[in-house]
């Protein structure tokens, strides 16, 4: 297990020291402090997530009397699918957390290696979008999965329903009655079923929507980069003018002085002045 698995981003030192970097020395951290806040949501909606199925696993456990029955013995099969879902999950982020950790710390070394400077465009040091990326599109695969299981579900109940009717309109028939059409809507065990589909598609949602957010936050941090633009033209003359004005002057200075002092006639050094001119 690595360091950061356990432990919550923010309190991590290296995370902590690069922010008080930020923050005493007057740059915008609100791209990054936006990033670990998106990684926090997540980590904290999967434990929710581990937790609840947990919970719904051991609460299965203890249906003594029913332990032979066809729905408990897919719910627990559920829950353990679900589980490792969930665990694969949480493996992934914390393998981002770890490289947000390491980034943090390259950008302190930087930082106290060439200062304050080293540390423009800072989502230099964050090689992390294509991690990102690659758990958004573990999520929409997972949560499209459970959309199936929970339709398949719904369309087996209905037809469970639908034969029942069926069998119903058999034996009002014999007795002369008028058959019926309404078909009962899915009961509780149809629910019961999905319950655990549902609850890790709710769950799935609220992590994709905070993956998508850090996947911003980080388009953010590399458009912050700060870009090299050539000076204009006009800029360019400005500079010229300026610089060699500066140094004619002072030559020009030197050169009246010295002809004071060696007697040179006023008139012989106006016309000096104007040829320099």
């Amino acid at each position: 297990m690595n360091e950061t698995a356990n432990a919550p981003i923010m309190e991590n030192e290296h995370v902590r020291e690069l922010l008080s970097i930020l923050n005493d020395n007057g740059k915008d951290a609100s791209g990054l402090t936006a990033l670990l806040g998106y990684v926090t949501a997540c980590e904290n909606q999967l434990n929710k997530a581990m937790d609840d199925l947990t919970a719904m696993r051991y609460e299965l456990g203890t249906m003594r009397e029913e332990q032979d029955h066809p729905i408990k013995t897919a719910l627990e099969k559920a829950a353990r699918s679900l589980e490792a879902t969930i665990a694969e999950m949480q493996k992934r982020l914390n393998e981002i957390k770890d490289k947000i950790v390491e980034g943090c710390k390259n950008a302190v070394s930087a930082f106290k290696e060439k200062g304050i400077a080293a540390l423009n465009g800072l989502a230099k040091f964050f090689k992390i979008k294509p991690m990102f990326e690659n758990l958004r599109r573990n999520l929409q695969s997972d949560i499209k999965r459970d959309q199936s299981v929970i339709a398949g579900i719904e369309k087996m109940s209905t037809q469970y329903h639908t034969a029942g009717m069926h069998l119903r309109n058999v034996g009002r028939a014999i007795r002369g009655k008028e058959t019926i059409t309404t078909i009962k809507p899915n009961g509780k065990l149809a629910k019961l079923a999905q319950s655990p589909f549902r609850s890790e598609m709710k769950c799935l949602n609220s992590v994709l929507r905070q993956v998508k957010g850090a996947i911003a936050a980080l388009e953010r941090l590399e458009k912050a980069v700060p870009q090299k633009t050539a000076p204009t033209r006009g800029g360019d003359k400005t500079d010229k003018q300026e610089y060699p004005s500066t140094l004619g002057t002072m030559k020009r200075l030197q050169k009246q002085i010295e002809a004071e002092r060696a007697g040179v006639p006023v008139t012989v050094r106006v016309r000096r002045k104007q040829a320099e001119l």
